[in-house]
């Protein structure tokens, strides 16, 4: 469907971020779209206009989010030349993505789960360790094991830093990098 505005300004962006932050406080069991058409202060008939259902919500909810986080991940990579930090960079971004938008976090990892190998940032954080990993010499099944581990403590991290709080707000940033400088090549 085409991007329809409204006199708000996108609709549809609207009705995506507001359903994502209304299932992320109160699930994806309650949210209806006519609940979805109150939150965002339009008719119920609203919704119907960008979405055919709740299920065809949360399809483009969960790709609108994938794409905002792919794009993100990517520009990580393209701003790095450094071959040496790059995958701390890339696991900083990624770890720091979810810490800004809990919300995100806890929608694209609810109910429904990832099949890994149509998430596009899987991807593309399978393919900068991939090409970082080859520009060090490392090959074969020893990439498989490393984008694995690698994908699992940026995946731990995350979800310590943006559902549990574990540091100090102030000092996020930081301590992610410390964590994740720890993990070698």
């Amino acid at each position: 469907m085409s991007e329809k505005p409204y006199h708000h300004g996108n609709l549809k962006n609207k009705l995506i971020e507001q359903g994502i932050k209304y299932i992320s406080l109160n699930g994806i069991e309650n949210l209806s779209m006519r609940k979805l058409a109150t939150v965002c202060g339009v008719s119920s008939a609203a919704p119907y206009a960008h979405f055919k259902n709740k299920g065809d919500f949360l399809i483009q909810a969960r790709a609108y989010v994938e794409d905002i986080f792919s794009d993100v991940l990517q520009k990580s990579i393209d701003n790095c030349k450094n071959p040496e930090k790059r995958l701390l960079e890339l696991g900083k971004c990624y770890v720091m993505f979810f810490v800004e938008n809990p919300h995100y976090h806890q929608f694209m990892f609810s109910d429904e789960g990832i099949i890994v190998e149509e998430y596009r940032p899987y991807q593309i954080f399978s393919g900068a360790v991939k090409e970082t990993l080859g520009a060090f010499g490392i090959k074969g099944k020893e990439v498989f094991y490393k984008t694995i581990l690698l994908w699992a403590t940026v995946q731990g991290l995350t979800d310590i830093c943006a559902v549990c709080e574990m540091f100090e707000e102030e000092k996020l940033e930081k301590e992610v990098e410390k964590v994740l400088d720890m993990l070698s090549l």
